[in-house]
C-alpha cells in the first residue's frame, strides 16, 4: 500500500481520530494545569518575598530609631555575614529625594567604571575610580522594594537584589518540557491502545460488510462485543438485519425452486400434447407451425427450469454426480466443439491451446455443461471478428481452465455478483437469458469441490477461471457423439 492511501486510510480511522482529539485535549489540560500552577508559585514567590522584605523593612527601621545609622550599618553588615541571608539594598533617602546613606550589593556595582582625575583640595590633582550602580540585568524583571517613612523625615528603602523568580521556576519549565513531552507520548499510545478496542466491533462490522459484498458470504456475522454498550446494541441489530435479510432470500429462493418444480410437470405435458398434435394427419402449415414454436419454447422454459432446480441441488449439496477420472482439456475441447458453428456465425475465432492432459476426477456431463456455459457466455459478449481463447493445464496441485474473451470485461463492482442466479449486469441486459449460467457454472464447479473466479484481462476482455483438485491417473478420453 502507498503512503497515500495509508494517510488516507489513517485520516479515515475513528480510532486515529478520537486518539488525536483524547491527545489534543490532553495536551491543553495538562499546559493548563501546569500554568495554572506555574502562576500560583510564582504569586506564592513573590509574596514570600515580600513579606520577608516588609519583616526586614521594620527590623532596620526600629535599629535606625534606636541606634542610628552607624546601628543599622552594622546590623546590615551581620547580616551580609550570615550564609542564609541574602544581599539587600538599603538606603535612606531625604525629603528633597538626595540620597543620604546606602548600602548597595556588591553585584550592583559596574566594575568596568573609569578612573577620572578630581581635585584633592590642595591645589593638585587625584585620579579616583568612580563606581556606578546598575541593577543586573536578569534581576531588573523581579526587583521589589518597599519602603517605610521614619520619624525624622527619612525614607528607608529596603530591595530585594539577589532572588529571581525567573531563575528559581527555570528548573520546573524545564522539567515540565521534558515531563509533558513525555507524558503526551504515553497518553496517546493509551488512547490509540483504548480507541482501538474500543472501535473494534465498528471494524468488525465493515470487515463484515465487505466480505458478504465481495464473496456472497450470506452467513457471515460479527462477533457479538463483551461490553453492553451502544456499540453491542449496532452489532446486534446489524447483524439482525443480516438474519432477516438471510431468510428473505432463502424464502425467495425456496419460492423460485418450488415453482421451477411446479411448472415442469404442466409444462412437459404442455410439450407432450404439442408433439402429439404435430404427429396427426391433417394439419395445416399454420397450425403446425404454432405447434412447433410451441414444442421449442417449452423446451426453452424447461432448460430453464431444469436448470434451476439443478442450481437448487447443487447448493444444498444434493446435485447427483457420477465421477470419473478425466481429462479436463478433452472436456473443453469438446465444449469447443459444440459451439464452433456459433461462432463462426460472428466472425469470432474460438482455440483451445495445445498441451498435455490435465487429469481431473468429475462427471463429464456437468463439467462439459460448465465449460459451455462459459464459452457461451464469452462469445455472447464478444464482439465480431473477436476472439475466444481457452487455455488448460495445471498450477500448484490443481487443475486450471481459463476462458479468456475479447468483449468489454466485467466491472469490479460486478464480479462478484454475475455468480448470483438471475443477477444480470449493465452491460448483459441487451443480451437474452435470465442470468443462469454463470450460476449454473460456480454451482457444478463448487460441487466438484473447486472454485470460479473472474477477473479483467489487462488489456481488454474478462477472464474466467477454472480451479478443480487434479489426479494423478487418467482414463482414456470418451468420444461424445
Amino acid at each position: 500500500m502507498s503512503s497515500t492511501g495509508t494517510l488516507n486510510q489513517l485520516s479515515r480511522s475513528v480510532a486515529v481520530r478520537l486518539s488525536l482529539w483524547f491527545t489534543a485535549l490532553f495536551a491543553i489540560g495538562f499546559t493548563a494545569v501546569f500554568a495554572l500552577l506555574y502562576v500560583l508559585l510564582g504569586r506564592q514567590l513573590e509574596t514570600r518575598e515580600s513579606e520577608a522584605l516588609q519583616l526586614r523593612l521594620r527590623q532596620y527601621a526600629d535599629i535606625y530609631e534606636a541606634r542610628g545609622v552607624a546601628g543599622l550599618d552594622e546590623r546590615i553588615e551581620e547580616d551580609s555575614a550570615a550564609p542564609h541571608v541574602r544581599s539587600l539594598f538599603v538606603r535612606l533617602i531625604s525629603q528633597r529625594g538626595k540620597v543620604v546613606w546606602a548600602r548597595v550589593p556588591p553585584d550592583w556595582i559596574d566594575q568596568d567604571a573609569k578612573r577620572v582625575a578630581v581635585p584633592d583640595g590642595w591645589g593638585g590633582w587625584t585620579v579616583r575610580q568612580i563606581y556606578s550602580v546598575r541593577v543586573p540585568r536578569d534581576q531588573q524583571q523581579d526587583l521589589a522594594v518597599v519602603s517605610s517613612l521614619l520619624s525624622d523625615g527619612l525614607l528607608l528603602q529596603v530591595g530585594r537584589s539577589t532572588d529571581n523568580r525567573a531563575a528559581l521556576l527555570e528548573p520546573l519549565r524545564r522539567t515540565f518540557i521534558w515531563v509533558g513531552s513525555a507524558a503526551i507520548l504515553v497518553g496517546f499510545g493509551v488512547a490509540v491502545v483504548a480507541a482501538r478496542r474500543a472501535t473494534r466491533p465498528l471494524h468488525q462490522v465493515v470487515e463484515t460488510a465487505r466480505r458478504i459484498i465481495n464473496t456472497g458470504a450470506l452467513d457471515a456475522r460479527v462477533p457479538m462485543p463483551a461490553r453492553n454498550d451502544d456499540i453491542a446494541e449496532l452489532v446486534q441489530y446489524f447483524n439482525t438485519v443480516l438474519d432477516k435479510n438471510a431468510a428473505l432470500l432463502r424464502s425467495m429462493r425456496e419460492a423460485l425452486d418450488n415453482v421451477a418444480h411446479d411448472l415442469r410437470t404442466p409444462l412437459t405435458s404442455l410439450r407432450g400434447t404439442a408433439e402429439l398434435a404435430l404427429s396427426q394427419p391433417g394439419v395445416d402449415a399454420a397450425a403446425r407451425d404454432a405447434l412447433a414454436d410451441c414444442v421449442e419454447q417449452s423446451d426453452e422454459v424447461l432448460l430453464l427450469l431444469r436448470s434451476l432446480m439443478e442450481i437448487s441441488e447443487a447448493e444444498a449439496g444434493m446435485l447427483r454426480l457420477q465421477k470419473t477420472e478425466s481429462d479436463l482439456r478433452e472436456i473443453a475441447r469438446q465444449a469447443v466443439d459444440l459451439y464452433a458453428d456459433v461462432a463462426e456465425a460472428k466472425q469470432i475465432k474460438i482455440e483451445l491451446d495445445g498441451g498435455s492432459a490435465v487429469p481431473v476426477f468429475v462427471d463429464e456431463v456437468r463439467m462439459r455443461q460448465a465449460v459451455a456455459n462459459l464459452i457461451d457466455n464469452a462469445v455472447k459478449y464478444t464482439p465480431e471478428t473477436g476472439s475466444v481463447a481457452l487455455r488448460a493445464g495445471s498450477e500448484n496441485g490443481e487443475a486450471v481452465l481459463e476462458v479468456r474473451d475479447t468483449g468489454p470485461g466485467v466491472p469490479e463492482a460486478e464480479q462478484s455478483r454475475i455468480w448470483e442466479r438471475l443477477y444480470r449486469g449493465d452491460q448483459s441486459r441487451s443480451q437474452s437469458g435470465l442470468g443462469l449460467g454463470l450460476s449454473l457454472v460456480r454451482a457444478i464447479v463448487e460441487a466438484h469441490g473447486g472454485k470460479a473466479t473472474v477477473r479483467n484481462a489487462p488489456e481488454h476482455g474478462a477472464i474466467f477461471e477454472l480451479r478443480l483438485p487434479v489426479v494423478k491417473t487418467i482414463a482414456p478420453a470418451k468420444t461424445i457423439v
